[in-house]
């Protein structure tokens, strides 16, 4: 069976955005901390997410491709990528990256009935 792991940045206060809602100020700017997560995450092989970290998320998708990234970030991109992505939203068109679906909230809520 598999697991479910919740896994979230947030402030030690409990906040998940700043006050302009953005989540930018939760990515990682020291190198411990980035391997810290990507030790927790390498063995994700389906991400669920919400559109707003979703959309976040989808900068993983090209960040191989940022000059002189350092390897730790590009091995973090690659296993992103290799991950199938699930996205709960109403509003969200179309998937911006690859091995991604997107399902409305109300197939979520007739699963859990």
């Amino acid at each position: 069976m598999a697991k479910l792991i919740y896994m979230m940045n947030t402030s030690l206060d409990g906040y998940t955005e700043d006050e302009h809602g953005g989540f930018g100020w939760t990515a990682p700017q020291d190198e411990e901390v980035h391997a810290w997560i990507y030790e927790h995450v390498s063995s994700f092989r389906t991400c669920l997410y919400g559109r707003r970290a979703y959309e976040t998320m989808v900068y993983w998708e090209t960040a191989h491709t940022v000059p002189d990234q350092p390897r730790l970030l590009f091995d973090f991109a690659r296993q992103w990528q290799a991950a199938e992505k699930i996205v709960y939203s109403r509003s969200l068109a179309e998937p911006l990256s690859a091995r991604t679906k997107s399902s409305g909230l109300s197939i979520l809520m007739r699963s859990a009935s």
